[in-house]
């Protein structure tokens, strides 16, 4: 960058700083913002210092570009914010209805109920094979009980489980 260049913007920043600040704040709203739009515009002068060849009215010119620069900076926003909105309505269309929690939870009580009044043998395979994740192979090793046998017992007890839920009402 060139020197002479850079003591041009920090001139601009120094001489018209403020009143380029008031109309963004203007525009803006936000100190922030209109700070972000001041940067911004300066920076725009220091990848283009052609831009400041043959202007009359500096003052003038520099206003017009932190306006641009707010009114770009209005549109970003617009954007990001259309685009959380949309984000939003998604996480807000998968959210359950509260007849479908009502449903899981009905549905929850039932098969933990069926689960309380199986057989030790029934209940352990099909928890912790379907609750706990654990296989059958391991399950197998731990208890000395065939794979087929554990394998039969879980089937068992999730053919009494569908069939409470379906006596409840519940579409299998």
């Amino acid at each position: 960058m060139d020197g002479k260049l850079i003591a041009t913007v920090e001139d601009i920043a120094e001489s018209y700083g403020s009143e380029m600040l008031a109309r963004a704040r203007r525009i803006l709203m936000s100190d922030s913002d209109a700070e972000d739009a001041v940067q911004e515009t300066l920076l725009t002068i220091l990848s283009a210092p052609h831009m400041l060849g043959g202007i009359d009215r500096l003052s003038a010119w520099l206003v017009t570009l932190v306006k641009r620069r707010s009114i770009d900076i209005i549109r970003r926003e617009s954007v990001r914010k259309r685009k959380e909105m949309e984000n939003d309505i998604d996480d807000i269309e998968s959210v359950p209805n509260p007849g479908e929690i009502l449903d899981r939870d009905e549905a929850a009580a039932i098969i933990s109920s069926v689960l309380r009044k199986l057989p030790e043998k029934y209940r352990e395979p099909f928890v912790r094979n379907a609750v706990e994740g654990m296989t059958f192979e391991a399950m197998s090793k731990e208890t000395g009980i065939p794979m087929g046998t554990l394998m039969a017992r879980k089937k068992k007890a999730q053919d009494k489980i569908r069939a409470a839920l379906i006596k409840r009402g519940f579409a299998m």
